[in-house]
């Protein structure tokens, strides 16, 4: 029987439940969460936010047989289209086809839809994980938890990219990922969660009751 995707967490990183949330992981989303995803028996996920499939591609090669679901309209549209162009985003696309379509071993499904809109394919509890990066602004971010929460099952995992404050990087794209991360899970009571330490941008994650 394959173990839960939180009892791996407390024999690998040695968590004690009585910590305080969000628990600090050394740990990074290119080796351990996959492992943990892998461990776990997680068959099905969503990345949300695939830009030009590099993590897709590492999610498929660190969990064979995984039917990954990446969702990114590639679309420049208002409170994004400051920082890219629709060309550049299409190129985007055509990247994404090549890394992960053309692979005969890789069993993913491109949806050029806003979370939102690719939200509505999925029936409650279908997903195994999901692997939240899209728009980092406060509203969207809290919009895709929202979305995205019900589809993962029990025991399942939801997840997310750059828990990091705005302006720790030379960028203007805006940074609400902290707060939204941080409201959601007060609201909901969520204990544990976590945040990675081994990334140059921290992961957030928590596993469903």
């Amino acid at each position: 029987m394959l173990a839960s995707a939180l009892d791996l967490i407390r024999q690998r990183f040695g968590v004690n439940d009585t910590a305080a949330s969000p628990v600090t992981l050394r740990m990074s989303r290119h080796c351990e969460l996959l492992e943990l995803w892998r461990d776990a028996g997680y068959t099905v996920g969503a990345e949300i936010g695939v830009e030009t499939g590099r993590y897709s591609e590492e999610i498929c090669r660190a969990i064979p047989g995984v039917k990954l679901h990446c969702i990114d309209p590639l679309e420049a549209y208002d409170r994004y289209a400051d920082h890219v162009s629709q060309s550049r985003l299409d190129n985007f696309y055509n990247v994404t086809v090549s890394r992960l379509r053309n692979r005969n071993q890789f069993d993913v499904e491109i949806i050029r839809e806003t979370s939102l809109e690719a939200a509505r394919r999925f029936a409650p509890g279908a997903l195994d994980f999901v692997f939240i990066d899209g728009n980092h602004h406060f509203d969207f971010v809290v919009r895709d938890i929202i979305a995205w929460s019900p589809l993962v099952r029990p025991g399942g995992m939801v997840s997310g990219h750059d828990y990091k404050p705005e302006g720790s990087e030379h960028t203007h794209i805006p940074f609400g990922v902290i707060e939204a991360v941080n409201a959601y899970t007060t609201a909901h009571k969520i204990s544990p969660w976590f945040v990675t330490k081994g990334d140059k941008c921290p992961t957030w994650f928590w596993v469903k009751d």
